[in-house]
């Protein structure tokens, strides 16, 4: 968008949105390689310079359809819980997001990503958020001393995001609160320390 153009104004943020509508009919019908700026203008029916005007290049408009449907807003947990509790309110909030659009969006971007550079580069932004969030709770725990003190909280990222995204994305399951339990009781769980309060 230009320095021009005001964000909070209401006719630049409907032009956005048809822009962006436009942008998800494509990616649904026809495929993310369908998502480019003269078919988001055609489909729009807006000149293919507004949609420059708006996304500069053909990732940030991926990555604009990939934060839509991921929806990913997710709430630090109280402080007061413990780490397990803390770890699994992250998970249940990704997980919201996988079960919805947001898996559906992934799913459709993910075989392409592979040659495509643009779609690579709005995954690789997108899906580094849930990681960094679950690696900040993780670190916090272990410098808390609530975890032990052998505890990789990168491994352990892998270990609790990679089932999420496998169990979603490949074979199509949804996400449950139960699956999320036993994810957690089975890979955080047994490193957990009794002697570490919750951060405050």
């Amino acid at each position: 968008m230009t320095r021009t153009e005001n964000p909070t104004n209401p006719q630049v943020q409907r032009t956005q949105s048809l822009m962006l509508d436009a942008a998800r009919t494509l990616l649904a019908e026809h495929g993310p390689e369908a998502v480019t700026h003269l078919r988001v203008a055609e489909t729009a029916g807006v000149a293919r310079a507004t949609v420059y005007r708006h996304w500069p290049n053909r990732a940030t408009i991926l990555l604009d359809l990939l934060r839509a449907g991921a929806d990913l807003h997710l709430t630090p947990p109280q402080p007061d819980l413990t780490i397990a509790e803390r770890v699994t309110t992250a998970l249940t909030s990704f997980a919201a997001a996988l079960n919805g659009d947001g898996g559906r969006t992934l799913a459709a971007m993910i075989g392409l990503a592979e040659w495509d550079e643009d779609v690579f580069a709005a995954l690789e932004q997108m899906t580094a958020f849930g990681p960094m969030f679950l690696h900040s709770l993780l670190t916090a725990g272990l410098d808390n001393g609530e975890l032990d003190e052998d505890a990789d909280p990168a491994l352990l990222v892998d270990r609790l995001i990679g089932p999420l995204y496998f169990r979603r994305l490949l074979y199509h399951d949804p996400i449950t609160d139960d699956y999320i339990d036993r994810l957690v009781a089975s890979t955080l769980t047994p490193l957990v320390r009794g002697d570490g309060p919750p951060i405050q």
